[in-house]
């Protein structure tokens, strides 16, 4: 039996189990919500810098009903970059289990601390089969827990909202479209769907000074490249992101960023093995910095990962790579967006790691290049001689 059969077998066994105990929670609905007080509202997002960037709609949801709760967001200390100056939220909370929360009796006290908060609403988005957000819903909730029923999860909540994606999703929609379904079931409608992401002044004069610093003017045009990937499996091969920056600097004489985080040495490694021209190199930003930089380019190269999700919530044009994510939960949001995409039979597989990681290797630098050729046009970057 291969994995994916004995992850179904596991989760469906969960479920089964887990449903059985749903009778000994009482659940409440929307109009229980509309009459009571909610001042204190606590959003879980512990996952990843593009998950966080796909939640930001749920806080300006939030405090447009309820203008006068207080609304804290609980983090890790990575993604919690993403919501610093976020005018709608109130207070940021970090769970560091790496560090300052490692051990057993630091966890309990740091969620004990959030429990004796009193939040009236404890809303988790975590929509996949992982139980330790829902652990952590169930031990900090005193009144209302909203989540997704997905394998069982859904004992932990008290206002549940069942989406159709377990053992298959029977409807094509974005995450961003998931969760603001979501909130339909405490009394929230909404059509800003857009993620959004708060820079302020001082981050954005810094940026242009690093970008002066570096021989690039900021008011010029700007092509910023990203080729990293949380997962192997996302990564399109980065000789050919190589091949991209080349022609582009070669060819239209292009400004082009290339971005890396502190841990992504070996990729840029590889990139300059491969690289004929040299872009500018900015690999040792934090994510605020980095942010704060990509601000300023007018089309941003990537992969379908953290990045191209802050992308879309800067409102930068992008062209993407998708490999084995599954394409309508995590196409970027808005407009202006290209992605390309081969329709293997394996894919979507979600495999952090494939041996012949064909959907990507068939996407071809041309590909690219032509997609890349008709944002250029799009956003009017092709010299008159170059149309």
């Amino acid at each position: 039996m291969n994995k994916k059969k004995l992850e179904y077998l596991y989760l469906a066994l969960r479920k089964l189990v887990l449903g059985s105990l749903r009778s000994f929670t009482k659940t409440y609905t929307k109009d229980d919500l509309s009459t009571s007080s909610i001042r204190k509202i606590l959003v879980i997002r512990l996952d990843r810098i593009g998950d966080m960037v796909i939640t930001t709609p749920i806080f300006r949801a939030l405090k447009e009903k309820w203008h006068d709760a207080q609304i804290t967001a609980l983090t890790n200390p990575v993604n919690k970059n993403i919501i610093i100056n976020n005018t709608f939220i109130d207070y940021i909370l970090v769970y560091d289990r790496e560090n300052m929360h490692k051990s057993f009796n630091s966890r309990l006290i740091f969620f004990r601390s959030i429990r004796e908060r009193k939040f009236d609403l404890v809303v988790d988005p975590y929509l996949d089969y992982e139980l330790k957000t829902s652990f952590i819903t169930r031990f900090v909730g005193n009144r209302f827990r909203l989540g997704f029923e997905f394998a069982g999860r859904e004992i932990f909540y008290n206002i549940r909202y069942n989406p159709n994606v377990f053992p298959v999703s029977t409807e094509k929609k974005h995450m961003i479209d998931y969760d603001l379904d979501l909130l339909t079931y405490i009394g929230i409608e909404t059509q800003k769907r857009q993620p959004e992401i708060f820079l302020t002044a001082d981050e954005k004069e810094n940026a242009y000074k690093l970008l002066l610093k570096n021989g690039v003017n900021p008011e010029n045009r700007i092509i910023g490249i990203h080729p990293g990937g949380h997962y192997e499996s996302q990564r399109w091969p980065v000789k050919e992101f190589a091949t991209v920056s080349d022609y582009l600097i070669t060819r239209y004489g292009i400004k082009v960023v290339l971005f890396a985080s502190r841990d992504e040495e070996q990729l840029m490694s590889e990139f300059r093995d491969y690289a004929v021209k040299t872009p500018i190199f900015l690999e040792d930003l934090s994510l605020r910095e980095f942010m704060s930089t990509l601000s300023y380019c007018s089309l941003f190269l990537c992969n379908n990962s953290g990045p191209l999700h802050i992308a879309t919530a800067l409102n930068i044009p992008t062209v993407s790579t998708m490999g084995p994510t599954i394409p309508y939960h995590w196409w970027p949001y808005g407009k202006d967006h290209i992605v390309l995409r081969k329709d293997v039979d394996c894919s979507p597989c979600k495999n952090g790691i494939c041996e012949t990681h064909e959907c990507m290797e068939l996407i071809t630098a041309n590909d690219f290049l032509a997609a890349v050729e008709i944002q250029l046009d799009h956003l009017n970057m092709l010299p008159s001689d170059k149309q």
